[in-house]
This record gives C-alpha cells, structure tokens and sequence, in this order.
C-alpha cells in the first residue's frame, strides 16, 4: 500500500517501491524523484538497449544532483528477492555483487536509491567472458577543457566513419564523453 511518503509501483511484473517521491533530486529545475522515475518510464527502450542485462555500477546521490555522490557496485543485503544480481571481478582481482538491469524495474529500484549514473560493464551478465562493448573514454586534459573533448569526438568520429564502424557518443556525468562502439562476437 502507498502511503503519501512512498509511491509503489508495478513495473514489469514486480512492485517497486519509490520512497520519498516528491524529494527534490534537481534543485534548479524543482525536479523531484518521481519526475526522474517518469523520465525513465518513458524512455524505457533506449535505456534497455544500453543498460539491458549488463552488471551496472551505480553512482548515488542521495541528496539530488547537486549533492555528494558515491559508487556503489555492492548490492545491498537488502535488496528485494526479485532484483537480479551477478558476481562481477574488478582488474585488481576483487568480487562484488551487482546489479543486473534486467528490465525497468531494476533501473528504477536503483533510482529509488538516488543513482542518477548508471555505469554498465562492457559485456552482458549471461555472457561475461566476451565483451561486446570498446568505449572510449574522452575527458579534458590539465590545460583543455570541454571544447578540446568535442573536437576530440568529432575527429573520433570521422575516423570510426572511415573504417564503416559505427559509435555512440554519451556524455558522462561532469565532463566528458564516453563513445560506446559495439563489437561483433
């Protein structure tokens, strides 16, 4: 049952419990968590096509955006038993448990948590042998700024087009680009 301090929701056969909706998450533009939650229910296909079935770092902040943040690649002991989770291995040989976006729910439990960065691994959580992702991380340099990292993409660009390969630019988060290439198993 919802109460005035708690929105519930059905979304993909499960209930997903936002808390505090009309917490204000984007204090500029008076925002609250349930806009963010609406802006994700209605791009619902291109954030499954980015985020679907891949383990997902979630960037936090519970305070809105102008806040701090945190990375949180642990799920939480108390997550629901619906939520789909993974092991995943860092480079310096470290385990987690994460999240899997296996569908809007998913995505939208972590937004009820404050993840405004969602930062997916480059392969898929059924298949984590084969990465099927290369992205390119463009961020500016001591002594550039946000201009260099758009020339920088656009040369990326016309050099991704001169070799038929296709790439999808993404800003990320403070400032810079990411450019998602997706590669062929």
């Amino acid at each position: 049952m919802a109460t005035s301090d708690e929105l519930v929701l059905e979304v993909d056969g499960r209930e997903v419990r936002i808390s505090s909706p009309e917490k204000v998450f984007f204090a500029e533009r008076g925002e609250t968590k349930r806009d963010l939650v609406e802006h994700y229910l209605r791009f619902r296909e291109p954030l499954l096509r980015t985020m679907g079935g891949r383990p997902t770092l979630m960037q936090r902040f519970p305070e809105g955006a102008s806040g701090s943040s945190f990375f949180q690649k642990r799920v939480p002991k108390s997550a629901p038993d619906w939520l789909e989770t993974t092991i995943v291995s860092t480079p310096n040989g470290t385990t987690s448990r994460a999240l899997v976006v296996a569908d809007l729910a998913h995505a939208l439990w972590a937004v009820n948590l404050g993840c405004l960065g969602f930062h997916p691994w480059p392969y898929r959580a059924a298949d984590p042998e084969h990465t099927d992702e290369l992205r390119l991380d463009l961020d500016p340099q001591p002594g550039t700024d946000f201009t260099d990292v758009r020339a920088a993409a656009h040369a990326l660009r016309e050099l991704l087009d001169e070799l038929g390969i296709r790439g999808y630019p993404k800003t990320t988060g403070n400032r810079g680009l990411h450019v998602y290439v997706r590669l062929e198993p």
